[in-house]
């Protein structure tokens, strides 16, 4: 077994808790089905991954990540973990405030090393502190927010930005600071799909709200301002920019080449992770929701009252819908294929039943 780089400084600082007759135990975590998703779902499903493998002495094997086309412009194109994130300067922080470098393994298990495979919500055996060399859970593909964490040790995971992310983001947040004397306040506003879905009020989004937001919290007229958003029309943000001198990621060439498909197929993931850095640079902060991944703003447009938005009638049943469909997919899986007219019929009707909600 081969193990490499940041495995082996993993190994260094955890050998007497991941080893067992001279091996590395193994976490891995695995979709039931593969689904696309968000930069910040897969960095949630990162951090409970890397929690649980400290918990239990493990070294987690990082899932490939599949991120969703409808946040890159329908454009497929290779996605990395070290496009995003800067493993080892990450790290992984305990109740005692000691620092531990994430428990990552960049090598992998012999072909046929003991497995033991764990569904959803499924506790982690005792016998498995020792036995086998590999835990597999399989989940539902919002993985952590499912996962039994009560009694993991108390710890915090950082994901530090990669080293072009990083890069990008310090010349702008400094020619921001730069232009506003010193200062400058940042605004995350997510529109798009979450207009359209009905979770984020337009009103709560738009120009004059976020005009007030700023004032409250001390912004004057002539303030230098950037906006992070997935609103691409500019004449959108012209009522702001008659109050405030307004900056978006088109009026820097730099990351405005992430996403013209220039050189490379655009990556709008890499935008989000460069502005993600720029707002946390500025001396004020607002977000537009209530959310664990923007825990350093000062505000945000959508009140913590307000946000989980309640789902209309429609969305419950649907809701309802789906967690009824989850048994009976489960019954689906262990039909046996067998020629029997009953059984094929009930496979049948099962699956038909199933896709009314995919």
């Amino acid at each position: 077994m081969d193990c490499r780089g940041d495995s082996r400084r993993a190994l260094s600082v955890h050998r007497k808790r991941s080893m067992t007759y001279g091996e590395p135990r193994f976490l891995q975590y695995e979709a039931a089905a593969p689904v696309a998703a968000g930069l910040l779902h897969h960095a949630s499903n990162l951090e409970f991954l890397l929690r649980e493998a400290h918990a239990t002495a493990r070294l987690a094997i990082l899932p490939q990540p599949h991120f969703s086309l409808k946040h890159n412009f329908g454009v497929r194109r290779e996605w990395r973990w070290e496009h995003y994130f800067d493993f080892a300067a990450s790290s992984l922080t305990d109740a005692d405030g000691r620092q531990f470098p994430l428990p990552i393994a960049d090598c992998r298990p012999e072909e046929g090393a003991r497995t033991l495979r764990l569904r959803g919500k499924e506790a982690m055996p005792e016998r498995a502190r020792n036995y086998p060399l590999v835990v597999r859970r399989i989940s539902h593909p919002a993985f952590g927010r499912e996962l039994p964490t009560d009694g993991w040790p108390e710890s915090a995971v950082e994901l530090r930005p990669s080293a072009r992310a990083a890069a990008l983001a310090r010349p702008v947040a400094q020619h921001l600071r730069s232009l506003g004397g010193g200062r400058f306040a940042a605004v995350h506003v997510r529109r798009g799909d979450r207009v359209a879905a009905g979770q984020v009020p337009d009103r709560l989004t738009s120009p004059p709200h976020i005009r007030q937001r700023l004032r409250h919290w001390g912004a004057a007229d002539g303030a230098v301002v950037y906006i992070a958003s997935d609103e691409r029309d500019p004449d959108f943000w012209k009522p702001l920019q008659e109050t405030y001198r307004l900056f978006r990621y088109v009026d820097f060439p730099a990351l405005e080449a992430l996403i013209s498909g220039v050189g490379e197929a655009p990556d709008n993931y890499l935008l989000f992770q460069v502005e993600r850095e720029v707002l946390r640079e500025g001396d004020l902060r607002i977000g537009t929701m209530p959310n664990w991944a923007w825990a350093h703003m000062h505000d945000w447009l959508i009140d913590r009252e307000d946000w989980p938005p309640r789902p209309s009638f429609s969305r419950r049943l649907a809701l309802g819908a789906r967690r009824l469909a989850r048994p009976l997919r489960r019954i689906e899986e262990y039909l046996p294929r067998t020629p029997s007219r009953m059984l094929a019929s009930a496979r049948l009707r099962t699956a038909a039943f199933l896709r009314r909600f995919e």
